[in-house]
């Protein structure tokens, strides 16, 4: 069978056209930004500002979840690894199942044959959520728990100060100098980055 030959005349033809807000016209204010090696060499890029400064949001979102799915808005979601869940358990987490009423999904090829939604296919992580009420009790449970590790180890570094002071340990043993550790007491949320 022979094939057909493309016409030669054939015109040009517009089939549509792309809203230009999908392309930002202007790009990011960029940043002059110097580095200077030891033999003092200087290497100068120009660079744009971090995305979280021009968002404005400088706090890291709780999950990226609610672009795929809209729920109530006192539920907290957490993606969560399978593997974590053999080893751990759902620990009060419930995952967010396509059927419920409560829950419009956006994203329908992220619906799994279990009516879980998960991403990164049919063994990725599920999307899971709790009652934001619950999940703030479990961080002050846990300060508590944090709070009180912290007051046992202050109150153990005393006494082995105090012991090695009245010479407990020997005579061989002394004490220079002695410093609890403070820096390793931080909750995580309210680490920041030094710029030093």
């Amino acid at each position: 069978m022979k094939r057909p030959e493309i016409e030669p005349n054939l015109q040009p033809q517009v089939l549509g056209t792309i809203n230009p807000s999908i392309t930002s016209p202007e790009p990011l204010a960029p940043k002059f930004t110097v580095w200077e090696s030891e033999d003092g060499a200087q290497v100068s890029m120009q660079e744009p500002p971090p995305p979280w400064e021009v968002s404005g949001q400088g706090e890291r979102p709780d999950s990226d979840a609610r672009k795929f799915v809209t729920v109530p808005d006192n539920w907290v979601l957490r993606w969560v690894n399978p593997k974590l869940l053999d080893q751990f358990g759902w620990r009060d987490w419930e995952p967010v199942m396509a059927s419920d009423p409560r829950v419009k999904v956006h994203v329908r090829t992220m619906v799994s044959v279990e009516n879980n939604i998960r991403r990164g296919g049919q063994t990725g992580d599920i999307l899971c959520w709790m009652y934001r009420s619950w999940v703030e009790s479990r961080r002050r449970q846990l300060k508590e728990l944090t709070d009180k590790q912290t007051e046992s180890a202050r109150n153990r570094f005393q006494q082995t100060r105090e012991d090695i002071l009245r010479g407990a340990y020997g005579r061989g043993v002394t004490l220079e100098e002695s410093r609890h550790p403070s820096n390793t007491i931080a909750d995580g949320r309210e680490m920041r980055e030094r710029g030093d």
